[in-house]
Parts: structure tokens; C-alpha cells; sequence
């Protein structure tokens, strides 16, 4: 993939997504960023029109200093060769104290325990996600979600 096609990917996303912040920043990387009302919406183009087909992974990282929780899910391609070493971001950011969104489970099936553990350790809500049960922590915890900045470890 050229640094050309990249380019001509992001020209389409941003034609048919105008408010949202489409940057290239290196060869095979796109990144986005948009309002979390239409995650749902740009991800189904993604897999419909650019082809994308599964989620590597989503990450969230808590900001206490701009009250906010970034929440990014890194997508790529399988099924089509000529993209398959593209990688394309989606960030969103929430507020911390309702960190809350759509789930993208129902556009693709790989991203279910990238929410889970999202929800499990940074606390974000993921609407409409089947199965927010625990995933790594133990069931009966009770402590802010550990990936938060706000988490202290016991006995310290």
C-alpha cells in the first residue's frame, strides 16, 4: 500500500464524514477521531465500503487533568490483501465521570472482549454489549477500575 492509496482512503472518509479529524501520520496509518454518536455509523462504513473487517484492539487511557477518557479501537483487514497492512484508528473521547458509547460488537464480532476489558479496567459503559461481565478481575472487586489514574494499590 502507497502512501497515494492511504491518502485516497482518508479522502473518501472524510468526503463522507466531514466533521470528523481524519490525519495520516505515517504510511499504512490513518487515524480518526470523532464524536462517539457516530461510531456506529463510521464503523459500518469502514467494514462496508473500505472493507475493514476486524478490531485488533481497543484501548482506553483516563485523562484526570482534562476530566476525560479516550477510548481508540485499532481496526485492519483479513479478506483484502491490498490493505491488509493498513491500520486505521477510531478515537472518541468521553466524559470520565459517564464514560459511555455505542458498542461496535454488532459491526464486528472481534471487538467483544477488547470492550469487556476496556469496561473492566478503565470503566467505560458500552452500550448495547451483550456480556460487560467480568473478564480478567476477580468477580467480587470493588475498587475504581485499575488503569485509571485515580486507582491506588492497597497498603500504599
Amino acid at each position: 500500500m502507497t502512501i497515494a492509496e492511504d491518502q485516497e482512503i482518508a479522502k473518501r472518509i472524510t468526503q463522507q464524514f466531514p466533521d470528523i479529524k481524519v490525519e495520516c501520520p505515517l504510511p499504512n496509518r490513518i487515524d480518526l477521531e470523532c464524536p462517539p454518536s457516530i461510531m456506529p455509523t463510521l464503523a459500518a462504513y469502514l467494514r462496508d465500503v473500505e472493507e475493514l473487517d476486524h478490531v485488533t484492539s481497543v484501548t482506553g487511557i483516563d485523562y484526570p487533568d482534562t476530566n476525560s477518557i479516550r477510548v481508540t479501537y485499532h481496526l485492519s483487514a483479513y479478506a483484502k490483501p491490498a490493505i491488509r497492512r493498513l491500520v486505521v484508528s477510531i478515537s472518541v473521547n468521553l466524559p470520565r465521570e459517564q464514560p459511555t458509547m455505542p458498542s461496535l460488537l454488532s459491526v464486528w464480532p472481534s471487538a467483544e472482549f477488547h470492550e469487556r476489558e476496556t469496561n473492566e479496567m478503565v470503566g467505560v459503559i458500552f452500550e448495547d454489549h451483550p456480556n460487560l461481565n467480568r473478564l480478567l478481575l476477580p468477580e467480587d472487586w470493588n475498587d475504581p477500575p485499575p488503569l485509571r489514574k485515580d486507582f491506588k494499590l492497597r497498603g500504599r
